[in-house]
């Protein structure tokens, strides 16, 4: 995978105004106030590995991950907002642990044939076992980290080249006797309640365009937070309920509503069920 990137330090400006210090500030908060579950710890004769959070009553947290001696110190080994997802069944492709083997990036398809989609599981010293067989299908908790979201400014894709405009051209030629490739059209697209998910420049990062389904109000730390749900894939068998976090930060004078269409560029992130 190209451009691996281990550092999730970069998803608190999704959240924070002053990542470095507002972060640094919330880690004594979650060792003190936070908590942890039976499923988030490991332990072995070598080490031992938790992930707690805080605060406990929201789906959004900070998660700090902690990596020691059995029965030790704990220290410090990444610290990511910590998203609650949705339940999808997918089929694991491809598996990429970072260097320190608590986090990895994990390709998976929703439907078979399909594109798999990379998202970074900060449980992965716990699943690891689980993933290392690849074609193996899974339940996983699925939700997205919004770096951007506004109104989209497209209701019409045109497309020049590729694949789907061969087939378009090919089948306009056939039906236009005596025409010549350069009389072909450009392929446009309806994108009006339709969604489309394209990778992004990282592993794990997508752009979106998406209608809106629901929206819910929440808060991290006293700040606003617009749960949104976005329904992709609606003409496959299997869709994705994707569960997009988005802070009034980044939406800045935008506030979304049901039946907002959107464009949005997101962090993908999800762990095996609890």
């Amino acid at each position: 995978m190209n451009k691996r990137y281990e550092n999730l330090g970069d998803k608190w400006f999704a959240l924070l105004d002053n990542p470095e210090k507002d972060a640094f500030a919330l880690m004594p908060r979650v060792v003190k106030d936070g908590g942890t579950r039976d499923t988030w710890s490991v332990k072995n004769e070598d080490s031992e590995t938790v992930l707690m959070a805080w605060p406990a009553d929201t789906p959004l947290r900070a998660g700090l991950i902690l990596r020691g001696k059995p029965d030790g110190h704990l220290d410090p080994v990444s610290m990511l907002p910590l998203l609650e997802g949705l339940p999808h069944d997918m089929t694991v492709e491809e598996v990429h642990p970072w260097s320190n083997g608590v986090v990895a990036y994990v390709g998976a398809c929703r439907n078979e044939g399909a594109m798999p989609l990379f998202f970074c599981n900060p449980l992965y010293f716990r699943d690891a076992r689980m993933l290392a067989t690849p074609g193996v299908r899974h339940t996983f908790l699925l939700a997205g980290m919004a770096y951007g979201v506004r109104r989209a400014l497209l209701d019409e894709l045109t497309i020049t080249e590729g694949p789907d405009y061969e087939a378009h051209a090919k089948a306009w030629l056939e039906a236009h006797p005596g025409s010549s490739r350069t009389d072909v059209p450009q392929l446009k697209i309806d994108l009006r309640g339709k969604a489309v998910f394209m990778p992004g420049d990282m592993p794990g990062n997508y752009q979106l365009r998406a209608p809106v389904a629901s929206v819910e109000e929440i808060e991290f730390d006293g700040r606003k937070v617009y749960l949104l749900r976005a329904l992709l894939g609606q003409e496959t068998p299997n869709p994705i309920v994707l569960l997009l976090y988005a802070s009034a930060k980044i939406c800045k004078n935008y506030v979304p509503k049901e039946g907002d269409e959107i464009d949005a560029l997101l962090w993908l992130q999800g762990r095996l069920l609890d």
